[in-house]
């Protein structure tokens, strides 16, 4: 079955939101910038987050992204690696939030439903493993195609009827809408986008997708600092 067939039509998050996302455009260089914004108003870590180590841990990388944009895919991996090496100390955790620019790839909102999707079923592993499995398979400037998503789901063992009727009703619509404003609200203008929480400091805000090496100064100096 055509996995096209399964959704059904619908509003993207709102005429506004359409309009805010137009102006967005996918960094694709390891650059960062410091946007304008106000990043004390970002959304504290909850148990509803998917959080990659310690929710506890007292600095939170929290990842504003699109599943298809080639920078985020970048950051993805960078992220991959900083965990491997700071997350079993407890000092940092990686928290993953939804910023589809809708405008540039047709399935970002789609993508970004489906991993909740994935997550109410499978749970956190499956969450992470679906975006791995679709950005390994379709890499740099590739968008994952959703007819493929039954392969993916076969491959994490996640039932497709159930993951049928979550995506028909739009079930995580609404979160999704609700990452995406407080990344705008913060003062987000492009995909990945950074909010680093550090405990006893303000919120820091990176642009961009920084590299292995740049983000371990930044925790290096962030860690050597903590109370």
């Amino acid at each position: 079955m055509n996995i096209q067939n399964w959704f059904l039509p619908g509003a993207i998050l709102g005429a506004g939101l359409i309009l805010a996302i137009s102006i967005f455009v996918v960094r694709t260089t390891t650059d960062i910038a410091i946007p304008k914004g106000d990043p004390e108003v970002v959304r504290p870590v909850s148990p509803d987050d998917h959080v990659f180590g310690s929710p506890e841990a007292p600095i939170k990388v929290i990842t504003y992204s699109d599943i298809d944009c080639k920078a985020c895919k970048k950051f993805q991996q960078t992220m991959a690696q900083v965990m491997t090496e700071y997350g079993p100390s407890g000092n940092v955790a990686w928290v993953f939030r939804h910023l589809p620019l809708i405008d540039i790839h047709a399935y970002a909102k789609s993508h970004a439903e489906a991993a909740e999707c994935v997550a109410s079923i499978g749970g956190e592993d499956a969450f992470w493993r679906f975006i791995d499995l679709l950005q390994a398979i379709a890499p740099n400037d590739n968008e994952f195609i959703p007819d493929g998503y039954p392969v993916v789901l076969e491959q994490l063992g996640i039932s497709e009827t159930e993951f049928r009727s979550c995506m028909i009703d739009h079930t995580f619509a609404k979160r999704v809408e609700a990452d995406f404003g407080n990344a705008l609200d913060t003062g987000a203008n492009s995909a990945p986008y950074v909010v680093l929480v550090i405990k006893g400091e303000k919120p820091i805000t990176i642009e961009g997708a920084p590299t292995y090496d740049i983000m371990k100064r930044l925790l290096d100096d962030k860690i050597a600092g903590l109370k």
